[in-house]
């Protein structure tokens, strides 16, 4: 049953990458593959705050916290075309570029990551004060 789940999940995430790819792609024409790097780091800000709200405050069944973090958010963000943009990257003499794009990812991809886990815990200490009132 949870492969359901999941997949249910990853069909929307695709879809959901796919509309945000398609959209930033039509208004900015840059060498910076911009769409995949902001789907990323969102993704890793999501991933750490949802899975603290639903893991913390919420205790969501385990076939959804699967659906929305492995499912939706796993095929919302994309290492594969991370990996891909950068070697076309390499491949076209644009390695300053790549190297940016690589180390950004990285470390935006680790702050946003911190950043959603301190939010979540945040909210749900929030929603716990509320609860107690």
């Amino acid at each position: 049953m949870e492969y359901i789940y999941i997949g249910i999940g990853g069909f929307f995430g695709a879809i959901l990458r796919y509309i945000v790819s398609s959209y930033y792609q039509s208004i900015l024409h840059t060498v910076f593959p911009i769409e995949t790097f902001f789907i990323n780091i969102f993704g890793s800000f999501l991933l750490s705050y949802i899975s603290n709200l639903t893991l913390e405050e919420f205790k969501v069944n385990f076939n959804i916290r699967l659906a929305i973090t492995t499912g939706f958010i796993g095929a919302f963000t994309t290492f594969s075309t991370f990996t891909k943009e950068t070697m076309d990257l390499l491949r076209n003499g644009r390695i300053a570029v790549a190297l940016i794009y690589v180390l950004m990812s990285i470390l935006v991809g680790f702050i946003m990551s911190f950043i959603g886990f301190e939010l979540g815990d945040k909210t749900a200490k929030i929603l716990q004060g509320r609860e107690e009132n």
